[in-house]
C-alpha cells in the first residue's frame, strides 16, 4: 500500500469510466486529495501535470470504478454462526470483526459497503475506524434495523411497537449519523419471525418513509414476501432489500406477477442478495446442516424469480448480505455473475455495482464512476468485465480515495 500522498498520476492501458462507456482507450488520471482531478485520454502524459508526484503504471490493465456492495453486515462473521453467537460478542469484538471484514471487502475491489443493520455503537465505530484506514472499504451504516417487538434481528436494538416508536427511531438514528435507514417489513431468519409474514402495516411504513425523507436519508426496507413488497410500494418505499417471494409452504411457488408489475411501475429498486443461498449450498454439510436442505429448495426459485423481475423491468442494484449465514465479504464478483446468469447483461450487472448502486445510496455524484470531482475509487483488472465478469477475480490494483493497494 502506498504512502498517503496528495497527488497521484495513473496511466490506464484501457479506461472504463462507467459501465456504459463505449470507447475504452488509454488514458491518464490525475488524482489530487483523494479525488479524480483530471482525465486525459491518449498515450501521452499531459506536459503541464506535476512531474514530482507519485505515479502508477497500469498499462496492462483495464481501469474501472470501484465496486459497491449495497448490503452487508460488517459485525457478523459469515461463518454460519447463529444469532445467539453473534449476540454474545462484546462491543470491541464486533468492532474488530467489522474492520477485518471491511478490509477483506476492499481487497476484493469493493470500495464502498453499506452496512444494513448492526448494533449502533459498534457499526458507527467500525465506520470511523474504516475511514481512517486506507486498506478498508468506505463504510456506510444504518445503525440497527427497525423491526417489530421480537421481530427479525430484534436483538440489535431496533424494536418499535407502534408508529410513534418507528418515527422516533428513524429520527434518533439519523441524528446520530446513520447514512441511511433500514426497516424490516417482513420476518427473516430470526426464530419466531417467519419471512412470509409482513411486519408493519402500510401506515407505519409510510411514517418511516416520510421521516427518513424529511431528514435527507435513504430508506432501505427488508422484504421477503409478496405481501410485504406490496405494502412497501403502497407506503412509498423505493429501495427494497432481498425482494423474495417466500411462502409458508417453502415450495418456491410464491412469485406474484402483479407485485412485479407494481415494483416496475413505481421504479422501485431491489437489492437481490442472491449470494446467501449460493454460499449456504457451498458450505460444508457438517456446517450448513438443515439449512442446506431448505436452500436447495429456495435458491433455484430465487434465481428464477430474479429473472422474472428483470424481465418485468424492475431495477436492480448489487448486494450480497455478506456476514449473514455463510456469505463472505469478497462475494460481490460472484453475485454479479449470478445476476448476469439469471437475466441481466454483464454491462447491467456491472452498473448495478457502480453507477446504479451509488445513485440508490444517494451518492451518485461522488462514487460509482471515474470523472473529475468523484472520489478516486478504482480497480484495475486484466480484462474488461463487460466482456468477462471473471476479470473481477483478477485485480492488479485497488484504490479507495486514491490510496492504492497493489
Amino acid at each position: 500500500m502506498n504512502r498517503l500522498r496528495n497527488e497521484l498520476v495513473v496511466y490506464a492501458g484501457r479506461l472504463r469510466v462507467d459501465p456504459w462507456a463505449r470507447d475504452l482507450g488509454p488514458a491518464w488520471l490525475l488524482i489530487r486529495d483523494g479525488r479524480f482531478a483530471e482525465i486525459a485520454p491518449g498515450r501521452t502524459r499531459p506536459g503541464e501535470w506535476p512531474d514530482t508526484c507519485a505515479s502508477l503504471d497500469l498499462s496492462r490493465a483495464v481501469v474501472l470504478p470501484g465496486l459497491v456492495d449495497s448490503h452487508v453486515h460488517l459485525t457478523e462473521s459469515g461463518d454460519g454462526a447463529g444469532e445467539d453467537v453473534s449476540a454474545a460478542r462484546t462491543a470491541s469484538e464486533r468492532v474488530e470483526l467489522g474492520v477485518r471484514n471491511a478490509r477483506t471487502a476492499l481487497r476484493a475491489g469493493i470500495t464502498t459497503v453499506a452496512d444494513c443493520g448492526g448494533p449502533p455503537g459498534a457499526v458507527f465505530e467500525v465506520r470511523a475506524r474504516a475511514a481512517a484506514l486506507p486498506d478498508c472499504a468506505r463504510t456506510l451504516v444504518a445503525a440497527a434495523p427497525i423491526t417489530t417487538v421480537r421481530g427479525h434481528s430484534w436483538r440489535l436494538g431496533g424494536e418499535a411497537p407502534d408508529a410513534a416508536s418507528v418515527r422516533e427511531l428513524v429520527t434518533r438514528f439519523a441524528l446520530a449519523g446513520a447514512d441511511f435507514i433500514k426497516v424490516m417489513a417482513s420476518g427473516g431468519g430470526t426464530p419466531g419471525a417467519p419471512p412470509w409474514e409482513p411486519s408493519f402495516p402500510e401506515e407505519l411504513l409510510r411514517g418511516a418513509v416520510e421521516t427518513a425523507a424529511s431528514l435527507g436519508r435513504p430508506l432501505k426496507v427488508h422484504c421477503l414476501s409478496a405481501g410485504s413488497m406490496r405494502t412497501a410500494v403502497a407506503a412509498g418505499v423505493t429501495l427494497i432489500e432481498h425482494g423474495k417471494f417466500r411462502t409458508a409452504a417453502e415450495d418456491g411457488g410464491g412469485f406474484d406477477a402483479a407485485v412485479a408489475y407494481l415494483l416496475a411501475k413505481a421504479g422501485t429498486v431491489i437489492c437481490p442478495t442472491l449470494s446467501v443461498g449460493h454460499h449456504v449450498l457451498a458450505a460444508p454439510p457438517e456446517a450448513s446442516g438443515d439449512a442446506a436442505a431448505l436452500w436447495r429448495r429456495r435458491h433455484p426459485y430465487d434465481l428464477e424469480d430474479f429473472r422474472h423481475l428483470v424481465e418485468s423491468g424492475v431495477r436492480m442494484v448489487s448486494g450480497t448480505d455478506a456476514g449473514w449465514r455463510f456469505t463472505p465479504f469478497d462475494a460481490l464478483p460472484g453475485e454479479l455473475r449470478m445476476m448476469a446468469g439469471a437475466g441481466m447483461t454483464n454491462r447491467e450487472a456491472l452498473a448495478a455495482a457502480t453507477t446504479d448502486a451509488a445513485a440508490a445510496l444517494g451518492m451518485g455524484d461522488r462514487i460509482g464512476r471515474i470523472a473529475p470531482g468523484y472520489q478516486a475509487d478504482f480497480i484495475a483488472a486484466d480484462a474488461d468485465p463487460v466482456d468477462d465478469l471473471t476479470a473481477l477475480d483478477r485485480l492488479h490494483a485497488v484504490a479507495r480515495d486514491g490510496q492504492v493497494i497493489r
